[in-house]
């Protein structure tokens, strides 16, 4: 629990400080197209589309800028390999975070959560959560915000497969004709585009 608090007051130093810097966070989405590791990084998911500003792979450390969100695939609860913090720049969501009544390791499904907290995250809001919650966060349409992720706490990531949205739903692949991806690396029209839409809703200049 004490390695948890840590990483929230780190974290959220680093994202209050990039919430109101306007400069250095345009500075860090314009840098990306420098950067062949960050424009990898940043990706086309099932839930929604993400740019890397920072990596710090040798620790594990990555700050996201999260936006796009698809809220039909928003549904599926799910945990992750590592401890995030997040605060959210426009938009909003309802935030749940489940309780697992199978234990707080491996493979879960629908039948074995049920709802702890919901609370509804509008512009400032910020949370942590550990590697072992689950949680969903059903958004609304242009909802962005800012990720911290930690290192590595878990070998998988789970998520509830079956209340996972159909194949069809999925991001189309990056080469025409080839099959729907659950989660890509962005082509360099996706960060453009990204980054247009950033430019569009005044939260970069």
């Amino acid at each position: 629990m004490g390695g948890l608090r840590k990483f929230q007051r780190i974290s959220r130093n680093v994202l209050d400080r990039l919430a109101d810097d306007r400069e250095l966070l345009t500075q860090l989405v314009n840098d990306i197209l420098h950067d062949p590791d960050r424009l990898a990084a940043s990706r086309v998911t099932l839930l929604l589309n993400r740019l890397s500003l920072y990596q710090a792979p040798d620790r594990g450390f990555e700050i996201r800028l999260n936006m796009n969100p698809r809220p039909d695939n928003q549904l599926v609860p799910h945990d992750h390999c590592y401890a995030f913090a997040t605060r959210i720049l426009t938009g909003g969501y309802v935030h749940v975070v489940r309780r697992r009544t199978n234990g707080w390791e491996g493979p879960f499904t629908g039948a074995d959560l049920e709802p702890a907290v919901v609370s509804v995250e509008r512009p400032g809001s910020a949370y942590t959560l550990g590697e072992s919650l689950v949680h969903q966060a059903v958004m609304e349409p242009h909802t962005v915000t800012l990720f911290v992720r930690g290192p590595r706490r878990k070998q998988l990531s789970h998520a509830a497969q079956e209340l996972m949205p159909a194949r069809d739903s999925w991001p189309a692949a990056a080469i025409p004709g080839d099959a729907p991806q659950e989660s890509r690396s962005c082509t360099l029209a996706e960060y453009q585009s990204m980054r247009t839409y950033l430019i569009e809703h005044d939260l970069i200049g």
